[in-house]
């Protein structure tokens, strides 16, 4: 049985000083006013949720929210650490163009003490090609620079399969990732969405095989560098893992503010408004879904099979009182023999190449 108790906490900043060509996130381009506005109504927003406990972590997401000017990005942080439990992960997503020496500065007085940096080629001739407002340089200079103020948890983010890049220059991405000395990689598969830039200007996403190729390089250097393969698409060192995107993943509770920002109390999975205008009134919430016991099984199963931690099966049958092993045991039976799930002890854990064709597996256990 669950209990209303969330120890993590997602906050939306949807505010961009540019909007790049293959980005759906919910956002808008930067203005003053606006986002003072806003940022009162995310205080308020946090205000109605009545955490009385301390969290355990805490996500900042956009957007970009190092696209705030120094006092509302002080303001946001100092609004978050108060509810931060003493061994936390506090992160915050940055654009290299616009985490200066000061933003570092006001991070690291309000107890951020995780980086993820959007830097999505390392090649400057695609970055411009795909609306970024950084050099690969610039990169360079803020790993740097918050290495050196103290940050010693640093998240890099690439996007695998952009137009024209070939096999020869994804290799070279990752390995000047690498060289960055850095604690944690995220590699997403491009996805162009309707009505993006991409969309509009007819790029299209990888074949299936060949992004699987690129999928395979990534792995393998990475891997050979110690980094871990621990979800579908993050590489860690070790004890590096994001542990705010592993409530996600282990199907565990979270609290979310902002516009656009889903959220996980149970028994309800909620999604914030996407309308400023009615965030801005105190209207948040737009959709609720009730999520009944076997709405539960699906996502319990769907999400703890993303990591090398698996799924636990003795937590299963508290949650279900069900024993999946008994229930679907000629699934599982297939899924081991055809190479895609481990049995171990009571996990049933991704292989690598289930985790590559993870839908298959879920489907077969869902279904």
């Amino acid at each position: 049985m669950k209990t209303n108790n969330p120890l993590s906490l997602y906050v939306h900043i949807p505010f961009c000083h540019n909007i790049c060509g293959y980005c759906d996130f919910t956002k808008l381009i930067y203005n003053k006013k606006l986002a003072d506005e806003y940022l009162l109504s995310l205080k308020k927003e946090l205000c109605s949720l009545e955490i009385k406990h301390q969290l355990k972590t805490v996500y900042v997401g956009g957007g970009t929210p190092s696209s705030l000017e120094d006092e509302q990005f002080s303001f946001l942080l100092r609004m978050l650490r108060v509810h931060l439990a003493k061994d936390y992960e506090f992160t915050v997503e940055c654009n290299p163009e616009s985490l200066t020496k000061r933003k570092l500065e006001i991070m690291k007085e309000c107890g951020v003490n995780r980086l993820s940096i959007g830097v999505e080629s390392t090649d400057d001739n695609i970055l411009k090609a795909i609306g970024r407002q950084h050099t690969f340089k610039m990169v360079k200079d803020v790993v740097r620079e918050a290495k050196e103020m103290g940050m010693r948890n640093i998240s890099l983010d690439l996007i695998i399969g952009l137009p024209h890049v070939s096999k020869e220059m994804l290799r070279k991405d990752i390995e000047n990732l690498i060289s960055l000395d850095v604690e944690h990689i995220s590699c997403y598969s491009l996805t162009v969405h309707p009505n993006t830039k991409f969309y509009l200007d007819g790029i299209e996403e990888q074949d299936s095989s060949l992004a699987r190729e690129y999928y395979d390089i990534v792995n393998e250097i990475l891997e050979n560098n110690g980094f871990i393969h621990y979800e579908v698409s993050n590489w860690s060192k070790p004890s590096f893992e994001s542990k705010h995107n592993l409530v996600y993943w282990k199907d565990e509770q979270y609290y979310a503010i902002g516009l656009g920002a889903s959220s996980y109390v149970h028994p309800y999975r909620r999604k914030n408004t996407m309308n400023m205008a009615k965030y801005l009134k105190g209207d948040y919430v737009s959709e609720e879904e009730l999520v009944t016991d076997k709405d539960n099984k699906v996502y319990f199963i769907m999400l703890n099979l993303r990591t090398i931690h698996g799924l636990d099966l003795k937590k299963y049958q508290n949650l279900f009182n069900e024993d999946l092993l008994e229930t679907k045991q000629k699934e599982i039976e297939e899924l081991i023999s055809s190479g895609l799930l481990k049995h171990e002890n009571h996990l049933l854990i991704p292989t690598y190449e289930g985790m590559m064709l993870l839908d298959q597996a879920i489907l077969k256990l869902i279904s």
